[in-house]
């Protein structure tokens, strides 16, 4: 392409040559963005792929991974960018047509943000409507988003910090920003992408579009889920990192971190093999924070599950 281009859109991706080409169409045809896939190690004729699509669309250029990792793959890409603004887009997620201009509305009104995120829709692999979101997004955006339009958030480390609510494939952030912050850790196994919203917070204010701009896929065959012991572990290391900041501007929320801590042992220790521990630490998130999807967990994890034949 000539020119800079406003936006750097970083995909990376291993094996996923099955939703790599819907993730790139609804990026559409706009010529202000360069997409730099990051190709970490795929053996599903992706890079063959690639290179027919770079030769037909010159926003495309695509990079080895050499098998690195997803944070890796997604730093390599922060280094290469050549546009003032990064967005992430996962290979096999998809965005809404309006998305980017949205995003890209908001950073002009407010040019001290360091990055923006909206709600996802999240989706199975063909495409359906899972209906096991969960409710986190709508407990952020009623304490922290006071109105139904693009706005900055109050107290964004708090928020974050309360709440894990910031969809990859949503955000749109500042390069320098990216770049000053060291990008995705490579030394936490679960929620690095967490971890980074939190360390840009620190450093500039955060926007949000309270609106879907996104889908992302759940799960399939193959994609990388981190085990809940791994994400414990994570979460444990952030809590570290960024309670006392988070607490300065919100006493309360440590209280919520510390309801979804409990939830996620309860998960480690069901996926353990321990029914009992896990029901005992779901009923202490429940007791702290009484909901219906909390009840929900807790009856699930009572009833065994169900023999298959």
């Amino acid at each position: 392409m000539t020119g800079r281009p406003d936006v750097s859109v970083i995909i990376p991706t291993r094996d996923a040559l099955a939703w790599l080409p819907s993730a790139i169409a609804s990026i559409g045809r706009d010529a202000r963005v360069e997409i730099l896939v990051v190709d970490d190690g795929s053996t599903d004729g992706t890079l063959c792929w690639l290179g027919q699509q770079a030769a037909v669309d010159a926003r495309i250029r695509f990079l080895h991974g050499a098998h690195a990792g997803l944070s890796r793959a997604r730093n390599l890409g922060i280094s290469a960018a050549n546009a003032p603004l990064i967005a992430f887009l996962n290979a096999d997620d998809r965005w809404l047509p309006e998305k980017l201009d949205r995003q890209l509305a908001l950073h002009r009104a407010h040019p001290e943000i360091g990055f923006s995120f909206s709600a996802c829709r999240h989706v199975t692999a063909d495409r359906q409507a899972d209906s096991r979101c969960c409710q986190a997004w709508q407990h952020f955006a009623g304490r922290y988003v006071k109105t139904g339009q693009p706005a900055v958030i109050e107290h964004p480390v708090a928020a974050l910090y309360a709440h894990n609510v910031v969809p990859i494939s949503t955000v749109v952030a500042r390069t320098d920003l990216l770049q000053d912050a060291g990008g995705f850790s490579t030394e936490l196994r679960s929620a690095e992408d967490w971890d980074l919203w939190l360390r840009l917070a620190t450093r500039a204010p955060v926007g949000v579009v309270p609106a879907v701009l996104a889908e992302e896929m759940t799960h399939r065959a193959g994609k990388l889920t981190a085990r809940t012991d791994l994400r414990v572990a994570a979460m444990h290391i952030i809590a570290e990192r960024y309670r006392d900041s988070a607490v300065r501007d919100d006493p309360a929320a440590h209280e919520v971190f510390t309801t979804r801590l409990l939830t996620t042992r309860a998960e480690a220790a069901r996926a353990a093999g321990q029914p009992l521990s896990a029901a005992m630490l779901h009923l202490r998130a429940l007791l702290r924070e009484p909901s219906w999807p909390g009840v929900r967990r807790l009856c699930a994890t009572l009833l065994p599950r169900p023999t298959r034949v």
